[in-house]
């Protein structure tokens, strides 16, 4: 995703490249399905466990599995 270089535009829409919604955020735990809007491949960074999760679902409907151990 070029012209991106701040955390801040990464949870933004993205608009302009191949990826449909927002493509990052942070949570402080495990983060929830009920939450639109992160297409799949976005990734939920758990800021109290130091854990990283995928989006292996939709925009609609987030399934977040956690990437490693």
């Amino acid at each position: 995703m070029p012209g991106h270089n701040t955390a801040f535009e990464l949870g933004q829409h993205q608009e302009g490249v191949e990826f449909d919604g927002r493509f990052l955020s942070f949570w402080s735990g495990v983060p929830t399905a009920a939450v639109e809007g992160f297409g799949k491949g976005a990734l939920a960074v758990d800021t109290t466990n130091g854990k990283l999760y995928i989006n292996t679902d939709s925009t609609i409907t987030a399934t977040w599995t956690l990437v490693g151990p």
